[in-house]
């Protein structure tokens, strides 16, 4: 059997795999109050994987990876592959990034869990991007391996690239961003809190003004989409509306870097959310105003797809595990 893992600031997902990758059992954990995840590991092999022999494991990790450990981002957990192993019993024990863990998983996603932006003409073998905005800004590429014959994923920490404002109203909004953070990242307008501060600058003295504002005076990312979404606020639908051109033109600046022929798959927590506006105009305005005419001809190539499954990092941490 496989075990696989994704391990957020919040939650722990467990999952059993057969040699098939199909999931067998599953379990999620709080970790708050937790002393660190081998605790975590040990409840769900007591009470799913009883008398199951698992020789490898793979765990998705919100936060950077390297030589084998891990220091988690919004966690105080720091994880080593050869301790995990040591404790769980398992031969074989990967870490990987969370979003090289989704990164892996879009190998194994079926027609019916993609939603497409812009169908593209699609090469084989040629490297993917793949870009996610949730709590924060994940980016990751996939590139062929023509050794093995099959997709790698890569981790990458693009959403912390300076944001690059496009107009003069942009502009006004990354000084706003540069008062209030020591930088203006991608990540501070492409996330969660990114829409809160799009937001808060739509609101701000000079913009539409504190009137716009929600009656909530402290509104949360799904408050401000949700009152977009059903034109309920016009502050809302511009801060999402700018969202959306935000996610369009970086998932550009990502797919030229990779030269993602192969598709560019657009990941994490929001997309799904908010994939009727994701599917209008705005997000390909903004992908295809890239570059000179040379260049938007070969974004126009590229199929660009919501992932619309919430277990594409677990699934792929299963496959990453089957690899070891």
């Amino acid at each position: 059997m496989i075990l696989a893992g994704d391990i957020g600031g919040t939650n722990t997902r467990l999952a059993l795999f057969d040699d098939e990758l199909v999931k067998q059992q599953e379990e999620n954990y709080r970790n708050e109050g937790r002393a660190g995840l081998v605790e975590i590991v040990q409840e769900f092999l007591r009470s799913e994987a009883a008398g199951e022999t698992i020789r490898q494991a793979a765990f998705g990790v919100a936060g950077p990876v390297k030589q084998g450990r891990a220091v988690m981002t919004n966690l105080p957990w720091q994880l080593d592959e050869r301790e995990l192993a040591r404790d769980l019993g398992i031969p074989k024990v990967a870490l990987i990034n969370d979003l090289v863990a989704h990164a892996e998983g879009i190998e194994l996603l079926r027609p019916e869990q993609l939603i497409v932006i812009h169908h593209g003409e699609v090469e084989f073998e040629g490297n993917r991007a793949v870009i996610a905005a949730g709590t924060g800004l994940g980016e990751a590429g996939i590139v062929w391996d023509e050794s093995d014959r099959r997709y790698r994923a890569f981790a990458s920490e693009g959403g912390h690239c300076d944001f690059a404002p496009r107009d003069e109203r942009q502009i006004e909004l990354m000084k706003w961003l540069r008062g209030k953070y020591p930088n203006a990242s991608w990540e501070r307008v492409l996330s969660g809190p990114g829409l809160r501060n799009i937001y808060d600058f739509m609101i701000s003295p000079g913009q539409l003004g504190p009137s716009a504002a929600l009656p909530d005076r402290d509104p949360d990312p799904e408050e401000i989409s949700q009152a977009a979404l059903h034109n309920r606020n016009h502050a809302c639908a511009l801060a999402l509306d700018w969202f959306i051109a935000f996610y369009g033109a970086e998932a550009a600046n990502l797919a030229l870097k990779i030269l993602a022929t192969g598709g560019v798959f657009l990941s994490g927590g929001i997309a799904p959310r908010i994939a009727a506006r994701l599917t209008s105009p705005i997000f390909l305005e903004a992908f295809f105003a890239t570059g000179p005419d040379n260049i938007r001809a070969v974004l126009r190539k590229m199929p660009i797809h919501i992932v619309h499954f919430d277990q594409t990092g677990l699934c792929g941490a299963a496959l990453h595990a089957r690899r070891l």
